[in-house]
Formats: C-alpha cells, structure tokens, sequence
C-alpha cells in the first residue's frame, strides 16, 4: 500500500515539475498595418503589447530590427508571470516613399519560443518635396513612377509580373480604368477610385504564350481617368518584352532526341556593293536532330535585310535554304547587320546571322 502511495506522489510531483515551463510570451498580434501614412509625418510608432503566461520571469534580451530605418523600443525589466510588457516600433519615413514591410526579431529567455518576429507594413505617400520625383509621369493629375515597362526574359508559359506605382495629385476624387489592353496582358490597378492624395499601384501580369510571338514585342494601352477616352488618348502606358520558348520542362530523353539547328555559316559577307544596290546569298539550315526542327519567327535588325526560309518546318536529317537579301541603301563604308532566328532547338533556339558589306558611294 506504501509502494502504491508512493508511486501517486512521485506522478503528482512529476506532473507538477512538468507544468512549470518556465516564462512563455504571447502578443495580441505580431503584425501592424500603418496603411498609407505621409512622409512629411517624419516617423509612424506603433505599440505591440505581450503577456508573460509562464510561471517564471521573461526577459527580452534584444530586439533586431531588419533595417535600420526601424527602432523598437522594449520593456527592459523582467515581467512576472501574468504580467505584461510592450514592444514599441518607429518606422523612420524620410526618403522612402513606397510600400515597405519591415520585421524585428525578438530574442527572449522562453524557453518554448526564445525568437519572435514582428511585423510592420504600409505605404508612405511621398511628401511635397518629394512627390515630383517620386512620381515624375503625369497624366491629368494622376502622377506615375513610370510609364514604359520593359520584360527582358518572357517566356512562353511563363507569367511575368510587373507594377508602376501612382498617385492622385488633384484636390477631387479621381477613377481609374484602362482601355485597349492586348490580351496577353492583364492589367489591375490595387484601387480604382482615388480620392485627393491617395496612391495605389498598378499590376501588369505579362502572358507571353498568349503573345503568340518571339523575339521583342511592343506594345501599348491607355490609361483612362474619370472616363473621358478621348482626353485620356495620350495616356499611354508602353510595355516591351522579350520571348523566348521554355524548355526547362523537357526531360533527359526529350532533350536527346530534340532537333539539332545547324547553319552552313553565320556571317554572310556580300563583299563591295554600291549604295542603293540590292544582292541576294543563299546559306543552309540543316536540322541534325530526331525531331522537326521549327523556325518559330526571323527578325532582322533593319529594314532593308530580308531572311526567308525555302520551309518554316525541317525534317529530321534535312535541310532547307535560306534567301538572305541586302540592300545596301544609303550606308557608306564597312557595314554589319544582324538576323536573329528563333526555333525550336533547345540547345540553340536563337542564332544570330550577321551581314556584312563594304558599302561605296
């Protein structure tokens, strides 16, 4: 019966040994969101509150913060248990118009849980001083950090993603819309009904399968404020990508038994030609791979130099001519030119072809 008691008093202590974990910190929120705050205001403090839920004394050793445009303040004394403490946080606003999100980790002696990360977000609206270059494209009012996007590496099945950031200058509420977007573009504006001083931003998602091309490609939409399409004609946003063809899904065997573009030469040399004088070469495109080889688009550098394929599709093993035609123009002296050939080999899916001549008047 001793044993019997014993064993209950040695589980009942050990349960209670177990129960006491020491100092545990719990915050009623690990985020704050400013939302759009000025920066003339110079600074924006918030205040995170925690509770010690533990049994034993907490103590924050120190606070990082991940930029030093951020300096929190805490409670240096330990809290008892049951007690509760406060995590104040400046953001520094002076020179960093934009949305920012910023983070402070907390190193404390919980046991549990020594490292806790808080969280501000929000977006400061540029001051006075500031709003022209923050801002220096206008349109009616609306203010835009840019109003050309350029796409370097669109590729087909791809979604690239852009955005131009804005700002409503007038004293009176202003709405937004777009007319004219391509449909491999989408374009999305954070919000749509501004009033005086509100900024948002622009989202442009670029879809190059849906582009149906290669090579670079332009295009533009126009931005239409309070709905008045005919004064918004100007407002253009521009946007140019770059597209190639994705082959990072092809697996191993794909890879090996993809077609092979082999070019009889890349430089074509016309030689001596006259001003104003036209001449044709022709070079070959052979295909040594084991599928067909695509030619997906020839985009010559200028106007004056054509690249046309005998066939736009090579069988495997075969071959096909290409006519390359030069007309020297109004050049004088030694000229290059260059022709970039999209296809389908994985290995070389752009090749460049240069032209060059001496040209004399």
């Amino acid at each position: 019966m001793k044993k019997i008691i014993f064993s209950l008093l040695a589980c009942i202590f050990g349960l209670i040994a177990l129960a006491q974990t020491g100092p545990s910190i719990q915050f009623e929120t690990k985020l704050h969101d400013f939302g759009n705050i000025s920066e003339d205001d110079k600074t924006a403090t918030c205040v995170f509150t925690f509770k010690n839920m533990g049994d034993g004394p907490l103590i924050i050793h120190r606070a990082i913060p991940s930029c030093g445009c951020t300096d929190p303040e805490y409670s240096q004394e330990p809290i008892v248990p049951g007690g509760t403490g406060t995590v104040k946080v400046t953001y520094n606003t002076v020179g960093r118009p934009d949305a920012f999100h910023k983070t402070i980790t907390l190193y404390t002696n919980d046991p549990k849980t020594p490292n806790i990360i808080l969280s501000i977000k929000g977006n400061v609206i540029p001051g006075t001083d500031n709003l022209e270059l923050s801002y220096p494209r206008i349109m009616d009012g609306l203010r835009l950090d840019k109003t050309q996007v350029s796409i370097l590496d669109a590729r087909t099945g791809s979604i690239k993603t852009e955005t131009i950031r804005f700002i409503n200058t007038t004293a009176r509420p202003m709405r937004l819309s777009f007319r004219n977007v391509p449909p491999h573009i989408r374009v999305v504006a954070s919000n749509t009904q501004l009033q005086p001083r509100e900024s948002g931003q622009i989202t442009l998602s670029y879809l190059a399968s849906e582009a149906k091309d290669f090579g670079r490609k332009e295009d533009n939409f126009q931005v239409v404020i309070n709905n008045d399409t005919k004064a918004s004609a100007n407002n253009q946003i521009h946007v140019s990508a770059y597209i190639t063809e994705d082959f990072s899904r092809l697996t191993p065997e794909q890879r090996a038994n993809a077609p092979v573009a082999v070019y009889s030469e890349n430089r074509i040399n016309f030689g001596k030609m006259t001003q104003n004088a036209k001449q044709t070469k022709f070079i070959t495109l052979e295909n040594k791979g084991k599928q067909p080889l695509f030619i997906r688009k020839v985009m010559p550098e200028y106007d004056g130099l054509s690249v046309t394929p005998e066939k736009m599709v090579i069988a495997a093993g075969k071959s096909v001519k290409l006519k390359v035609t030069f007309d020297a123009g109004r050049f004088n002296g030694n000229v290059v030119q260059r022709v970039t050939v999209f296809t389908n080999d994985p290995k070389n899916s752009l090749s460049r072809l240069f032209v060059t001549a001496t040209v004399q008047p």
